[in-house]
């Protein structure tokens, strides 16, 4: 319907199916919301198991904005009454997330630092280790040609004894 200025008007009906069917709308976003950011969760705590309990994006930061970033949400969003119980789920998380992994960047580089120090030491090691198995292995190889050379001497010495006749002193009875 139109009013006398040409605007549509709606029935009192009208109005209330379309109140409703918005209001179902802003239901399943905010529902699509939550699950978003709850999948996200449980993506972060999978990636950083994975990574040896280092949170490989963001320089190694979890905060409440880069779950909303990773959710594809405006971090406002958390602010909104109907998120300030979600909200409260994914900080009281990032809580026990930051006691039991490496969280932050300062965090991450310093655990990093250390990793790579104990890659180093342990590389150095094995260095010295192959070092020592190398100066083994031609020691090694140095004593088999000595033996070879010993027992080629000493086939020779045989050959050359066997080729003179033995006769036996006493014959064999039979």
């Amino acid at each position: 319907m139109k009013d006398s200025q040409g605007k549509r008007t709606y029935s009192d009906e009208s109005r209330e199916r379309m109140r409703e069917a918005a209001l179902a709308r802003y239901n399943a976003n905010a529902e699509a919301t939550h699950e978003r950011v709850r999948a996200v969760m449980t993506t972060i705590q999978e990636e950083i198991a994975a990574n040896e309990g280092i949170y490989p994006h963001n320089k190694g930061a979890v905060s409440l904005a880069e779950v909303a970033r990773r959710a594809q949400i405006h971090p406002n969003t958390f602010h909104k009454d109907r998120y300030v119980e979600l909200a409260g789920q994914v900080n009281d998380w990032l809580k026990t997330l930051k006691e039991g992994t490496v969280v932050g960047r300062m965090r991450v580089r310093k655990e990093l630092g250390t990793r790579i120090q104990e890659w180093k030491q342990l590389y150095e090691e094995l260095r010295e280790t192959h070092r020592i198995t190398e100066t083994d292995l031609a020691h090694a190889n140095e004593l088999l040609k000595e033996a070879q050379h010993e027992n080629e001497k000493l086939r020779r010495r045989v050959s050359e004894l066997t080729k003179q006749k033995v006769s036996p002193l006493r014959a064999e009875n039979k």
